[in-house]
């Protein structure tokens, strides 16, 4: 089975050189759309515009929630999309690994919430657990 090489990053990298990045063998990036306040991430437009100039595809982009019910993870889907606008259309990926998160039956009301993934439409494609 093939393997490819790829990144994620967000703001703590600071500014990319994004054809270094291509240079060295990266095959795809995945991009912080969204800090904990909700602002888009210091570097995402940044981040964005590099990959597009260097050739590296764009996978996709994560927001690393912190939704302890599901009124906030949809509200936090439509800042995604606000962010995204009308002609960017990645897998959006929701990194779920924090601690304050919750777990059992919650957790899966949050994650699998129809109205959320109704917002969504097509853009959720994969959660990490």
């Amino acid at each position: 089975m093939k393997s490819f090489k790829g990144i994620d990053v967000s703001g703590y990298q600071g500014k990319i050189d994004w054809h270094r990045v291509k240079k060295a063998g990266v095959e795809f990036a995945i991009l912080k759309v969204i800090r904990k306040d909700l602002n888009s991430d210091k570097q995402f437009e940044n981040n964005w515009a590099g990959c597009l100039a260097a050739g590296v595809p764009i996978q996709g982009v994560y927001h690393y929630t912190y939704a302890t019910n599901v009124g906030k993870a949809m509200g936090d889907a439509r800042k995604v999309l606000e962010i995204l606008g009308q002609d960017r259309h990645p897998f959006v990926w929701l990194d779920w690994e924090d601690k304050s998160l919750p777990t059992g039956r919650l957790a899966a009301d949050i994650i699998n919430a129809p109205a959320l993934l109704d917002k969504i439409g097509q853009l959720i494609r994969h959660i990490f657990l």
